[in-house]
């Protein structure tokens, strides 16, 4: 496979896709006569052009639980871990990751492609937080991943260093050992953090997927972040959570010396759930980070997929083949998936429609404590959706 960007035509917005966003508060009012070119994400395409093969366009959104809207604009913003931090191999590949475009929840309708400048400007100001994310390109394969570093650390270390070194760990060893076997590459990648001075301590979960060519998908789950597989906007597998307690996911950790005897969490790649699965066209993974699946409740994942299908097979779409309304969809759907988790961070519990899952998880497992409404949180979305090779 070879990483390329779908040649771009305009696709066009309706205030009927305006409407899908109005559930967060992210998404821009003006007027509904105007429309939008969206630009076209990652496609990841065969290199065989021959052979029966599937296409990958990837999309990518994210956000800092330390942003806008949850920090005033003013306010002076720490760069997280290795991003414009340490000139090694590590930062360079942060900033190779930073590279990629992507959101984070605030699509508009009168901006071009719903980024305006300022927002692609602040995806990169406010980062991922403590999550982050690997995209590597490996021979045929492509291998995605996401990690979240465990906010537990912070009063010792940048939980963010642990989550992008094991990010930049998983996609070095995917792309060294060339191997296609999700668990066996965290092992390695596991073992080479423990090996490396550049992070002193932290923890983090991590969640990947491998994607062969031939549409065969390998999954790999150690924590509470998660993924989720779609077809004809139903979702038909799920990950389960992996927690020791409430608010307690299983994961990886490096532990100095000093700490190893205080009962810190240390749970190994061994105890990670794996899933094979055969996709289809049209099919959609979703990996992400728990911003999401504390803030926003499964059921509404497939009606937002189910809305924004219907706005990219409208008539003012027809111009656009199946291709580019995959990458289409990619882009928007982490997009929205992340804006609208994020206003599900500012529920206050007394709202009469619906609860969070973290709200009501809370209610089961700690009562006592009367949690309402949503968890403020760094959140990461990555979408793939499947096309057949033309």
């Amino acid at each position: 496979m070879i990483l390329t960007t779908c040649t771009s035509r305009t696709t066009r917005i309706s205030k009927l896709s305006i409407s899908i966003l109005k559930r967060y508060k992210q998404t821009s009012s003006s007027s509904s006569s105007s429309s939008s070119k969206l630009q076209n994400g990652p496609i990841i395409t065969p290199l065989y052009s021959n052979s029966y093969q599937f296409k990958y366009s990837i999309g990518l959104s994210y956000a800092s639980k330390y942003s806008p809207p949850f920090i005033n604009k003013n306010e002076k913003i720490n760069q997280y871990g290795f991003y414009n931090n340490k000139e090694n191999e590590i930062s360079k590949w942060v900033n190779e990751m930073m590279n990629f475009k992507a959101g984070r929840g605030e699509l508009k309708s009168d901006k071009e492609g719903g980024w305006s400048i300022e927002t692609l400007n602040q995806v990169k100001k406010y980062g991922a937080g403590e999550d982050f994310f690997g995209i590597q390109k490996v021979g045929n394969d492509l291998h995605l991943s996401l990690s979240d570093g465990v906010g537990g650390w912070t009063d010792r270390v940048d939980p963010s260093l642990f989550s992008q070194a094991l990010c930049y760990h998983y996609s070095n060893k995917a792309l060294q050992f060339a191997s296609s076997d999700p668990k066996d590459i965290l092992d390695k990648a596991y073992k080479e953090l423990l090996n490396d001075d550049r992070v002193v301590a932290g923890g983090s979960t991590l969640v990947g997927v491998r994607l062969g060519e031939e549409g065969d998908a390998s999954f790999i789950n150690l924590g509470d972040s998660g993924y989720a597989i779609m077809r004809n906007d139903e979702i038909i597998h799920i990950s389960e959570p992996q927690t020791h307690f409430f608010n307690c996911p299983y994961q990886l950790s490096k532990i100095p010396k000093d700490m190893q005897q205080n009962g810190v969490i240390h749970d190994t790649p061994s105890l990670a759930d794996t899933f094979n699965f055969q996709v289809e066209v049209g099919d959609v993974i979703i990996l992400f980070t728990d911003g999401l699946s504390d803030n926003l409740p499964i059921s509404h994942i497939p009606l937002l997929s189910s809305k924004l299908n219907k706005i990219l097979n409208s008539y003012e779409n027809s111009h656009l083949n199946q291709i580019e309304k995959s990458s289409e969809f990619s882009r928007l759907f982490s997009d929205i998936l992340v804006g609208y988790s994020r206003n599900a961070m500012k529920r206050t519990g007394n709202e009469k429609d619906w609860k969070t899952p973290f709200e009501l998880e809370a209610s089961k497992k700690v009562p006592q404590y009367g949690f309402k409404g949503g968890k403020i949180d760094d959140i990461t979305v990555m979408t793939a959706v499947v096309s057949e090779q033309d």
